[in-house]
């Protein structure tokens, strides 16, 4: 888009340069009177100019363009195209506001028409996006579905429950190195209370070896030592990767090896050099990312992007309890196939790790939804076409 400013005795004379110049589609940014008559700021569409042209030769059929000068010979133009310009940077910023308007209007449109075309399309949408679904998956689920009617919303139920990635065997009686990551206050380390107390239960202890890579978080060490005292099992520290290493290899007989790793921002620069990141050598330890499922969507997909990048094996979901909404869970667990492990709703150990049922994951979803009711005080925003928004930032 050309911008230009335009000074003239009168804001007719000013208007009659804008026009001759840029034609009937320019837009006017600004005007303001100064002391020698106005100025204007006009914007030119070149799409329009070219195509204003082009009627003019199918029209006249020539493309002569006459070098006249403007009407006001007198009047001066100037050109502002500078980029260093603090004026146009904020031009540029207010035109963008008004095109996000724009489009957000031309979104609500759409959404009514899509309303009254498919009125059971769109109820179908709000139902998935009121239990938390991300608008995309949402989409998709019901552009699935067969047919629309009483038993649309019974097989989009059955679609999610196939879509959703479990963890074929128990992390437990599976054994071998088992490494829980995640962004901190998530509850890695009352997880691995939890898994190694179960396996106690089951086995001997001495068949389990517990390693933690805390060493930033104030009593993260000790926390975890407490647990492990409790039911006899010894706690390695290790500060290197080539330390951890060397301590899994000495553990090779163990049955059960489960590491506690420091908790670290998705957007932590050090998230590469996780000591448990696949590596030559380490191939066989299996990374399990661990999730508060009170999390809002947008950043559960931020954190499964950052903590993929050490190669994950799986999720275990924390907090269930605590979580207003399920649905973004499910999203980010079919949108990345990322297979559910466990889920932990509470602090009792070990009591609070369940084995994942997709039915009964999905039936908790319902319920927390019908117990929401954002959805409904927002049906105005839908209108406005913002829908989507509202739907990634749950």
């Amino acid at each position: 888009m050309k911008i230009k400013r335009y000074f003239a005795p009168s804001m007719r004379q000013a208007m009659l340069l804008v026009k001759d110049e840029c034609g009937e589609d320019a837009v006017i940014l600004s005007s303001r009177t100064t002391d020698d008559g106005v100025e204007v700021v006009a914007a030119a569409d070149p799409e329009a100019q070219d195509y204003q042209q082009k009627q003019a030769e199918q029209k006249f059929g020539s493309s002569f363009v006459s070098p006249e000068m403007p009407l006001m010979p007198n009047a001066e133009t100037v050109s502002s195209t500078s980029p260093n310009s603090a004026e146009l940077s904020s031009m540029a910023q207010e035109l963008k506001q008004v095109r996000a308007m724009l489009e957000n209007q031309l979104s609500g449109l759409a959404w009514g028409h899509n309303e009254r075309v498919n009125p059971e399309k769109v109820a179908l949408i709000k139902k998935l996006v009121k239990l938390g679904v991300g608008w995309s998956l949402s989409e998709k689920l019901v552009d699935s579905g067969l047919q629309y009617g009483h038993q649309a919303w019974s097989e989009i139920l059955a679609d999610i429950e196939q879509r959703i990635p479990v963890e074929e065997r128990d992390v437990i009686e599976r054994g071998g190195i088992v490494a829980l990551v995640g962004p901190t206050g998530v509850g890695k380390t009352t997880t691995i209370a939890k898994m190694a107390s179960r396996f106690v239960m089951r086995n001997s202890p001495s068949e389990l070896a517990l390693i933690t890579t805390d060493c930033y978080k104030i009593g993260a060490q000790a926390q975890l030592k407490t647990f492990a005292d409790l039911i006899g099992v010894p706690v390695h520290v290790v500060n290197s990767q080539g330390e951890l290493y060397a301590l899994l290899a000495s553990m090779s007989s163990k049955k059960l090896v489960l590491i506690d790793t420091a908790g670290m921002s998705q957007r932590d620069l050090q998230l590469s050099q996780q000591l448990t990141s696949e590596h030559e050598g380490v191939s066989s330890v299996r990374n399990y990312l661990v999730m508060s499922a009170a999390t809002q969507l947008n950043v559960m997909k931020d954190i499964v992007k950052s903590f993929g990048a050490v190669g994950l094996s799986g999720c275990i979901l924390t907090k269930v309890d605590e979580a207003l909404q399920l649905g973004n869970i499910l999203t980010v667990l079919i949108e990345h196939k990322l297979p559910l492990a466990f889920l932990s709703e509470g602090q009792r150990v070990p009591e609070d790790l369940n084995p994942v049922n997709p039915r009964q994951l999905i039936d908790r979803a319902i319920v927390l939804g019908q117990q929401n009711s954002q959805i409904d005080n927002d049906e105005s925003a839908f209108l406005m076409g913002m829908g989507k928004e509202i739907s990634d930032a749950q």
